[in-house]
């Protein structure tokens, strides 16, 4: 048997990150930190140039796409990793909650735990789970996103 993986990825003010752990063990194979190509839009927006008021402060969605285009096929490559043996994603955002959806733009089904984290129900199959919290600091977001695939870990191993 082949070992099993999740990435956790985190999207932070200025930048995304994913890591991939070996679910057997816990150990961190690789990390990978992709710049915002927009970064924080605090002036104008970026297609219509129309100014912002003060205090305002949003981000591109591209930007997160961006993230998954390139981080996470890069901690896969750096450690040689086959993505069919992916079987967890973890998802960690600053300061909102995404919800992802499928190719068809349907949400996975969530439910809410005691502990304040969603996790997709094994109707759908998906082990993505949504955090709510603020993480502060790029190691501490890089370790969230390790405890995150911990416990998509713990949950596989308690389900056989």
């Amino acid at each position: 048997m082949t070992n099993k993986y999740a990435i956790g990825i985190d999207y932070g003010t200025q930048s995304g990150r994913a890591v991939l752990v070996d679910l057997d063990n816990g150990a961190e194979l690789a990390d990978h930190v992709t710049p915002y190509p927009y970064g924080v839009i605090d002036e104008q927006l970026p297609d219509s140039g129309v100014k912002l008021e003060h205090d305002w402060a949003l981000q591109h969605p591209g930007d997160y796409i961006e993230v998954l285009r390139r981080s996470v096929p890069e901690v896969l490559r750096m450690a040689a990793v086959d993505p069919a043996d992916v079987i967890g994603v973890g998802i960690d955002f600053t300061a909102c909650t995404m919800l992802p959806v499928d190719a068809a733009a349907l949400r996975f089904a969530c439910c809410r735990s005691t502990s304040g984290i969603r996790t997709a129900g094994s109707s759908c199959g998906s082990t993505m789970r949504l955090r709510t919290r603020r993480i502060a600091s790029t190691s501490s977001r890089r370790r969230a996103a390790k405890r995150s695939c911990r416990g998509t870990a713990a949950k596989f191993r308690r389900s056989g």
